[in-house]
């Protein structure tokens, strides 16, 4: 039996191809529309949205890097280099494409064998928790040799770039260091208070005295440049650079020669000298003992050096000249001498007997030589360093007296040198002991304040400061380090009635320096010039309780030796204040450093100079 057929019929045949034809519209339709997706898409990639997507692209490969600037070299009075920059490689690196960071620590540990491991160890935990997209550089400057060794291996590491830059070197190491200061790296406190567009790149700012005092000038400001970079973050290419502004050198006013002088003639010995210009407050030399090399401090100091400056006992982080307060001992009796005379307390003829001693309230003051003076004038009070002489003569005068006298030569107040953190020393008054201590002024006290004991404290800035004035018969200078600071100033004069009085009281110390009973008679002799000067010797006053206790070693019970000169008399060229801790006795000690000090700054060449 023949099978029987099945076909559609014309009703099933046309549903079938309707259905057919529906899909095949809609999948038409979806591919129109898919396609009309991608072109909107295109055109608002690469015409409406082009600036903005053609920034990014070129971002990946073109990065813009800060351009640190170059700092001001700083120069002596004589262009002689006291601050430079060393051209040094160090490290940059950005962690988001670095791939190891630990690999990479542990190979830098291998190839910086001269920085303590736990040094780099600190860093890199640092540096885990800064900024992914931000480059950073390691504070350790590196060889060159280091350099080669890295290059070698830096393939392997992407992120991590080489960087040539200049580093602060100081070619003189720790003379000067108390004036010149050092740089060291910017802490979080700087940072708040910088701005940080000028430090963008800059790792280093002043930390103390000129580099500190004039940062703003040494600093400069930064460049920018544009680099092209493949996808390791290799650098192809510089495109476009904007130099940075380098910073300004700088001349100083002293003579690195005679600073070098003066920190030798202590030797081992602490205390502070300062020489200035009498005519325009140049500092000539600014010598506080011992010393340390600021170039420990460049790329940060390591705990056991900081440690070992820290705990030394002699204290070398302290700037004497500016912050080491001293009784100024018998110094002070040429001034309290000029404001006797001139306020008519007593006639420079006047002569008082001096058995060794004065009597006062049941107390005896003694004089520094047990068998006394006998009958002593001004003159020879001053050059024989009379203590019962001023004894008597303080009761006359009253301490407000004293202290009107020798406030306008600089005691006690701050002598506004450049160079942050100056102490004011302490000038004694009435008002002051009231003000500060809450008790009234007792007449013992004023004996003991005109010799410069008791409350009295003075800076060498200060010692310094007043005998150049003394010298300048009044004229006031400005103290200062910076070569073209304060040029065309107007001056201040001491207002003194009696103008012979200026030559009879520095008389008085030409006699200390070449009289037969001086003083310093022995230190006097041959010189080629004539000089003026007042030894002194000081009880022992720790300079800053909290941190230097002169009790505690024996030694430094010692009393502290003074001395302050000019030379020449006749047309004073250089003013020197000396204290020397603990060395015993004004003429033994300071009087010889003070002379040889003036005599080799007068009798030397001295080298022609610019005005800077």
């Amino acid at each position: 039996m023949a099978e029987r057929l099945n076909f559609n019929s014309d009703e099933e045949t046309y549903v079938t191809k309707r259905r057919f034809r529906f899909r095949l519209y809609f999948a038409y339709g979806f591919v129109l529309l898919l396609f009309a997706f991608l072109a909107g898409r295109m055109v608002q990639l690469q015409w409406l949205n082009y600036d903005r997507y053609h920034g990014l692209a070129e971002g990946n490969r073109v990065s813009v890097e800060t351009l640190p600037p170059t700092r001001g070299k700083i120069y002596d009075r004589n262009h002689i280099l006291l601050a430079d920059n060393q051209p040094v490689y160090a490290i940059k690196m950005v962690r988001e494409k670095m791939e190891d960071i630990d690999a990479f620590k542990r190979e830098l540990m291998v190839l910086l064998d001269n920085i303590p491991a736990q040094k780099i160890e600190d860093y890199f935990n640092k540096f885990k928790r800064w900024s992914r997209s931000r480059s950073y550089t390691l504070p350790f400057s590196i060889t060159e040799e280091q350099a080669a060794r890295l290059a070698v291996i830096n393939y392997k590491h992407p992120g991590v770039t080489l960087d040539a830059r200049l580093k602060r070197i100081y070619p003189n190491k720790s003379t000067a260091v108390h004036a010149l200061g050092y740089v060291g790296r910017i802490n979080s406190k700087e940072l708040k208070n910088l701005d940080e567009q000028r430090y963008r790149g800059t790792q280093i700012i002043g930390k103390s005295g000129i580099e500190r005092f004039y940062e703003d000038r040494l600093h400069g400001s930064p460049g920018i440049q544009q680099i092209e970079t493949n996808a390791r973050g290799r650098i192809l290419r510089k495109l476009e650079t904007l130099p940075a502004q380098p910073g300004e050198d700088i001349h100083l006013t002293i003579d690195i020669e005679l600073q070098k002088f003066g920190e030798e003639l202590f030797g081992k010995k602490r205390g502070g000298l300062v020489a200035i210009d009498p005519q325009n407050g140049e500092i000539l030399a600014f010598v506080s003992m011992p010393t340390f090399d600021p170039n420990l401090f460049v790329d940060g100091i390591d705990q056991e050096n900081y440690s070992r400056l820290l705990y030394d006992p002699n204290k070398p982080f302290i700037n004497r000249v500016i912050n080491g307060q001293y009784p100024p001992g018998s110094t002070i009796k040429p001034f309290v001498a000029l404001g006797a005379i001139e306020n008519n307390y007593i006639s420079p003829q006047k002569k008082i007997w001096d058995p060794g001693y004065f009597d006062f309230a049941e107390h005896r003051y003694r004089d520094w030589k047990r068998t006394g003076h006998g009958h002593v004038d001004m003159n020879t009070a001053i050059v024989q360093s009379c203590d019962t002489y001023f004894y008597q003569l303080s009761l006359d005068m009253g301490v407000d007296a004293i202290h009107d006298t020798m406030s306008p030569f600089g005691f006690g107040k701050k002598t506004d040198i450049d160079i942050f953190g100056e102490s004011t020393g302490i000038l004694p008054s009435q008002q002051w002991k009231m003000a500060t201590k809450g008790k009234p002024w007792y007449r013992g006290e004023t004996i003991i304040s005109s010799i410069g004991q008791g409350f009295n404290l003075t800076t060498p800035l200060q010692l310094a400061k007043a005998t150049a004035v003394l010298a300048n018969r009044g004229k006031v200078i400005q103290p200062h380090l910076l070569r073209d600071q304060l040029k065309n100033q107007p001056t201040e004069q001491v207002e003194i009635k009696n103008i012979a009085n200026w030559d009879k009281v520095i008389q008085a110390m030409e006699d200390v320096m070449h009289g037969a009973r001086g003083t310093a008679r022995r230190h006097g002799k041959g010189l080629p010039f004539k000089m003026a000067g007042k030894t002194g010797t000081a009880q022992v006053f720790s300079l800053n309780e909290a941190d230097y206790d002169a009790d505690a070693i024996d030694k430094r019970l010692h009393d502290h030796s003074l001395f302050i000169g000019f030379a020449p008399v006749d047309n004073p060229r250089i003013a020197v204040a000396v204290i020397a801790e603990n060395a015993g006795s004004g003429s033994a000690t300071a009087a010889p450093m003070a002379v040889n000090l003036i005599k080799k700054y007068l009798t030397r060449e001295q080298p022609q100079t610019d005005d800077k």
